[in-house]
């Protein structure tokens, strides 16, 4: 996978829905590292979220964090007019905020589902249309959506999940075929498989799960970058 050169992300303005998530933290930095003014969205003010933002901070680029609850149309409004009055436009979009239900089918109440939906998909698909109008003003947006491997145990073992991440596919492939073509719509599908070492003592050491959040951040920075510019609509697996 290529390197992206740093000024193909100088001045561009992007916007990570939530900040304070490990993928979500990580492609923050990263972006922040190649000069990208980067606005984080934040379901609360915490001692943790704000040390996200000063770290940030600290990279010599502008930051700037906004707590707004996007799993409501509100919320969504709120962090993308936040990112208007500061810069009026977006380059660039991330969507990430998820919500793992851990509830067995025959459990799973009404307020459980609602939630799933809301948080997986009604965020992404509320955040992005709102956004969509500071999107199309610049030459070349970008979308890319953070959903959860399709094709693992715990996915393939919950219905809800499965349901919202599938949703989340399918809306990354619809909205890639209907937006302007000047946008590139893409998502990663992240792996939370465990994977275990035989040589390690699993009562002294954590079973490493999945694909390491920096990887995932640099798979995304990649579909946020010229370098991909060939792919639209495509999920790319991260495991």
């Amino acid at each position: 996978m290529p390197t992206p050169s740093v000024h193909a992300f100088a001045e561009k303005v992007a916007v990570i829905t939530d900040g304070a998530s490990p993928i979500g933290r990580a492609i923050a930095i990263q972006l922040a590292l190649y000069g990208t003014y980067v606005i984080v969205g934040f379901s609360a003010s915490t001692s943790e979220n704000q040390c996200a933002l000063e770290e940030l901070k600290s990279l010599g680029t502008l930051a700037n964090a906004v707590e707004a609850d996007i799993s409501t149309v509100e919320g969504a409004k709120k962090l993308i007019a936040e990112a208007e009055k500061m810069f009026g436009r977006i380059d660039l979009l991330v969507n990430c905020l998820k919500y793992r239900n851990n509830s067995e089918f025959d459990e799973t109440t009404e307020d459980i589902f609602a939630k799933a939906i809301e948080v997986n998909l009604k965020s992404t698909f509320f955040v992005t249309q709102t956004a969509l109008r500071l999107m199309k003003q610049r030459p070349k947006p970008k979308i890319v959506n953070v959903i959860s491997a399709l094709d693992t145990e715990e996915t393939a073992q919950n219905p809800l999940s499965s349901a919202a991440q599938n949703a989340l596919k399918g809306f990354t492939e619809s909205l890639a075929k209907n937006l302007p073509k000047n946008f590139r719509v893409n998502a990663v599908a992240v792996s939370e498989k465990n994977t275990k070492s035989e040589n390690l003592d699993e009562e002294l050491f954590r079973k490493k799960s999945g694909v390491s959040e920096d990887d995932v951040a640099r798979t995304i920075l990649f579909l946020l970058s010229s370098e991909s510019i060939c792919l639209n609509g495509q999920i790319i697996k991260a495991e």
